[in-house]
C-alpha cells in the first residue's frame, strides 16, 4: 500500500500556489466559454463561475481521495462539481497543475514531470505503444 501522505507535498503545493493565483477550469471542450475559477482559502479551493458566484468548494485532498477520484474529490453526474473534480483529479494525477493554470491540461508533454504524481499510470502509459491507456479514473480528460 501506499503511505496516505504520498501525495501531500503536492497537493500542499498547489494549495500554496493557488491561495495567490487562479486555476481556470474549462471542463468542456464543446463549451469552450463555460469556465470555472479556482482560488484557496485555508484549507478550501472555492470555484466560481464568470459572475464571481460560489458554485463549489473542494477540501484539500488526501491521496486516497486523488488516486480515486472520489470522497474529497467526489464527482457526482451533473453539470458543475462533477466535471471541475474529474478535472482537479486528472491534474493532480498528472501533476499538471503546478505547470498550467488552465485546465485540462491539453499536451500529454507537461504529464507526470514532478517527482510526485501518480507513477503507475506514468509507467502504465509509457508501455502502451500509442501512449494511451486508462489508468486512472477520468483519465480521458
Amino acid at each position: 500500500a501506499l503511505p496516505a501522505s504520498v501525495m501531500d507535498d503536492y497537493v500542499n503545493r498547489v494549495w500554496q500556489k493557488y491561495a495567490t493565483s487562479t486555476l481556470t477550469v474549462t471542463p468542456f471542450g464543446d463549451r469552450p466559454d463555460t469556465k470555472y475559477f479556482g482560488r484557496v482559502s485555508g484549507d478550501v479551493m472555492n470555484f466560481t463561475d464568470s459572475s464571481g458566484a460560489v458554485v463549489t468548494s473542494f477540501h484539500k485532498p488526501d491521496a486516497s481521495s486523488v488516486f480515486g477520484c472520489h470522497r474529497l474529490l467526489d464527482a457526482p453526474n451533473d453539470q458543475v462539481r462533477g466535471p471541475i473534480s474529474r478535472t482537479l483529479c486528472a491534474g493532480f494525477n498528472r501533476s499538471t497543475l503546478l505547470s498550467n493554470a488552465n485546465q485540462p491540461d491539453a499536451s500529454a508533454d507537461g504529464f507526470y514531470r514532478d517527482s510526485v504524481t501518480n507513477h503507475y499510470a506514468r509507467v502504465v502509459h509509457d508501455r502502451m505503444a500509442d501512449g494511451k491507456a486508462y489508468a486512472f479514473a477520468f483519465d480521458d480528460v
